[in-house]
């Protein structure tokens, strides 16, 4: 067989980030897999348009759609913003959430979606539907593995405890 060398191993980050969120999350949301072909989702009757929402909230009275981004904050932009819109037409959900890894000091980003035109002259944000962009911090500056293991549990208490009252 004889001696091969390595140079790199490729992975799917935003497949495993996804996932990784999952394992947090699980007990208040919904994950369709696509890649499994599990929980699909139609946009139209007669099993037209063939959508898999990353997270949907188990609460149905307040559904929440949440979509796992393993990018930085202000790369989520314009197509990530039409895709989670339409599901959240889709699901009459009010509230959605970008979850993606933080690693500098930043705060939720709520978007407000507009309403009116500019042509008339009367765009304003409505109050009623919204999209929040929710890092979960991930440590780098730990001085050691421990230290890394500590903060990133308590991170996630953190980046848990921020969904949990939009879910109720």
């Amino acid at each position: 067989m004889g001696t091969r060398r390595i140079y790199g191993i490729l992975f799917d980050g935003a497949w495993l980030w996804e996932e990784y969120v999952n394992s947090l999350i699980d007990d208040m949301f919904y994950h369709p897999m696509n890649k499994a072909g599990q929980g699909a989702q139609r946009l139209f009757a007669g099993n037209v348009g063939l959508i898999y929402p990353d997270f949907i909230s188990r609460n149905s009275e307040n559904r929440i759609i949440a979509d796992a981004k393993y990018k930085p904050i202000d790369n989520i932009g314009n197509r990530d913003y039409l895709q989670v819109l339409a599901y959240m037409f889709r699901f009459d959900a009010q509230e959605s959430y970008y979850l993606y890894p933080e690693a500098g000091p930043s705060e939720d980003r709520k978007l407000w979606l507009n309403k009116g035109s500019t042509y008339e002259k009367d765009v304003a944000p409505r109050r009623n539907i919204c999209v929040v962009k929710h890092g979960l911090k991930i440590p780098y500056e730990a001085d050691d593995y421990d230290s890394f293991v500590k903060e990133m549990k308590a991170n996630e208490q953190v980046f848990k405890m921020a969904l949990q009252p939009a879910i109720h």
